[in-house]
C-alpha cells in the first residue's frame, strides 16, 4: 500500500468501505487492529479477551470493491481452581456495490468461522456459517443512514439481527457514528488529530463449541462504556475503553437445552460490573 501506484487505489477502497465493512460503520476504517479486554465477574472468574482484526480491499474495473477481512478472538477464563479457553477465526469475504442511484452503496459478505474449545476438533463440530447484508444511504457529507440484516448460525441455532443506524457528522469536532443493536459511539475531538473521547456502546452475541461436542458456550456481550483515542501518528491510534459490562457473561449449555445453562463451577453469570479494553489501530 505504501508503493505510488498502489496508493491511491488502496485511499479510494479505504473511503469506499469505512462504514460498511464493519457493525462500528464510521468514518475511518481500522486496516489492522489489536485490543484486549479484561473484567472480573463477580462470582469469581477472571476474564481476558484477545482481539485481532485485518483488512484487505481490492477496488475493481467496475468501480466495486472486494475485500477480505480476518478476525482471531482468544476468551480465557480463570479462577483459583478451574480454567477455561475458546477461541474463534473467522473470515469474511465480500463486495460493495455502487446501486444505480449515486447515494445508495449495498455491501454483502458471507461469513465462515470455526470457534471452540479446540480449534482442530472436527471441522463439522466448531463450523459456523453467517451472512451480512447493509444498504447505505448517503445524504451528504455530513450524514449517511443504512440498514440490513445479520445472519449466523450459532451453536444454540439460527440466530437474526435487523441492523440500523447512522453516521452523522454533526459539527467538525462531535460525531455520531454506529449500527444498532451491535455498536454506536458518541465522539468528541479534543485536540485535532490528536486526542478524541466520547461514550459507547456495544452489543455481541456470539457461541464457541465447549470441550466435548455435547456442549456449547453462549457469550451475549453488552458493554456501555468511555473512550479516549490518542493518536501517536496520523494513522497510528493507541486507545482506552473503560465501563459496565450489563450482558451475560459466557455460559455453558448443553446442544439438547439451549435455553437454559448448565451448573459450572466457573462459567457463573454476574451483575453488572466494570470493564476495561485497550488496543492499538493502524486506522485511515
Amino acid at each position: 500500500m505504501y508503493f505510488a501506484a498502489m496508493k491511491g487505489q488502496l485511499f479510494i477502497a479505504l473511503l469506499a468501505l469505512a462504514f460498511c465493512v464493519d457493525a462500528k460503520a464510521q468514518y475511518f476504517l481500522d486496516i489492522f487492529s489489536f485490543n484486549r479486554q479484561a473484567y472480573n465477574i463477580p462470582s469469581g472468574a477472571q476474564t481476558g479477551d484477545l482481539f485481532v482484526n485485518a483488512f484487505i480491499p481490492k477496488v475493481l474495473k467496475s468501480g466495486n470493491t472486494f475485500f477480505v477481512r480476518a478476525h482471531y478472538e482468544k476468551l480465557d477464563l480463570k479462577n483459583d481452581s478451574l480454567s477455561a479457553s475458546y477461541s474463534s477465526v473467522t473470515l469474511p469475504v465480500g463486495m460493495q456495490v455502487q446501486l444505480k442511484n449515486p447515494k445508495w452503496k449495498f455491501t454483502g459478505l458471507i461469513i465462515p468461522k470455526i470457534a471452540g474449545a479446540d480449534l482442530g476438533a472436527a471441522f463439522s463440530n466448531v463450523f459456523q456459517f453467517g451472512a451480512y447484508s447493509l444498504f447505505t444511504v448517503t445524504e451528504s457529507e455530513k450524514f449517511r443512514y443504512k440498514f440490513g440484516l445479520y445472519y449466523n448460525r450459532e451453536f444454540f441455532g439460527n440466530f437474526f439481527v435487523p441492523l440500523v443506524g447512522i453516521d452523522w457528522k454533526v459539527t467538525d469536532r462531535f460525531s455520531l457514528f454506529g449500527t444498532l443493536p451491535q455498536s454506536f459511539k458518541a465522539s468528541y475531538t479534543i485536540v485535532p488529530s490528536r486526542v478524541n473521547a466520547g461514550l459507547a456502546f456495544r452489543s455481541m452475541t456470539r457461541s464457541f463449541r465447549g470441550e466435548d461436542n455435547n456442549t456449547f458456550v453462549r457469550y451475549n456481550e453488552l458493554q456501555f462504556k468511555t473512550f479516549f483515542d490518542f493518536y501517536v501518528t496520523p494513522k497510528n491510534v493507541v486507545y482506552i475503553e473503560g465501563g459496565y459490562f450489563l450482558g451475560k457473561t459466557p455460559l455453558l449449555y448443553n446442544n439438547a437445552e439451549t435455553k437454559n445453562p448448565v451448573n459450572s463451577d466457573l462459567l457463573k453469570e454476574g451483575k453488572a460490573f466494570p470493564i476495561i479494553n485497550a488496543g492499538w489501530a493502524l486506522r485511515f
